[in-house]
C-alpha cells in the first residue's frame, strides 16, 4: 500500500523547467547536464527529466560535457549520446553510461564525460532495447560558439 502510494506520487510529479538540469561553468568551458530517466509518468515513464523528445540541449563545440544519469523508474534505463535514431554506438568517446544496452538498475546513477568535438545534431537516448523507439530521447546540438542552453521545443 505504501509502495503503491510512492509510485503514484512519483508518476504524478510535474517536470520542472528544463534549465534546472543544466549547470554552466563558462570560465572553464564546461557544462553539466543531468538526465533523470523516468522522472515522472510522461510518455509512460519513458522520458528524461519529465520530457520525452521535447528538450533541445545546445553546447558550443570544444566544451567539456559532464552527464549525470539517474534512473528514477522501475525499469532499467541508460543515457548515451548517439548520432541519430537507432544508433547504438556513442557519437563521442566515452559518451554513454556503462553497458548502455543493458542499462542501469532502478535507483542507480552513473556519470560520463566527453568533449563536444564535432558540430552537428545528436541525441541523448536510452539504449535499452525498445526505449528509444518509445520516444525516450532528447536532441543535442553541438554548434560553433554561443553558450549552453536547454529549451522545451513545445514552448514555442
Amino acid at each position: 500500500m505504501v509502495a503503491e502510494a510512492l509510485v503514484a506520487l512519483l508518476f504524478a510529479a510535474k517536470a520542472p523547467p528544463p534549465h534546472k538540469f543544466l549547470a554552466v561553468d563558462a570560465h572553464r568551458h564546461r557544462v553539466t547536464i543531468t538526465l533523470i530517466a523516468s522522472y515522472n509518468g510522461e510518455n509512460g515513464g519513458f522520458n528524461f527529466d519529465g520530457y520525452s523528445r521535447y528538450l533541445m540541449w545546445t553546447v558550443p563545440r570544444g566544451w567539456v560535457v559532464h552527464v549525470v544519469c539517474k534512473n528514477r523508474g522501475p525499469l532499467r534505463h541508460s543515457c548515451a549520446v548517439v548520432n541519430g535514431a537507432g544508433s547504438v554506438r556513442p557519437a563521442f568517446r566515452g559518451a554513454a553510461t556503462p553497458h548502455p544496452q543493458r542499462g542501469l538498475e532502478p535507483g542507480q546513477s552513473a556519470r560520463f564525460t566527453f568533449r563536444a568535438s564535432k558540430r552537428g545534431v545528436y541525441r541523448f537516448a536510452c539504449l535499452v532495447p525498445g526505449h528509444e523507439s518509445a520516444r525516450m530521447y532528447d536532441v543535442l546540438t553541438i554548434r560553433r560558439g554561443g553558450k549552453p542552453t536547454v529549451v522545451d521545443l513545445r514552448a514555442g
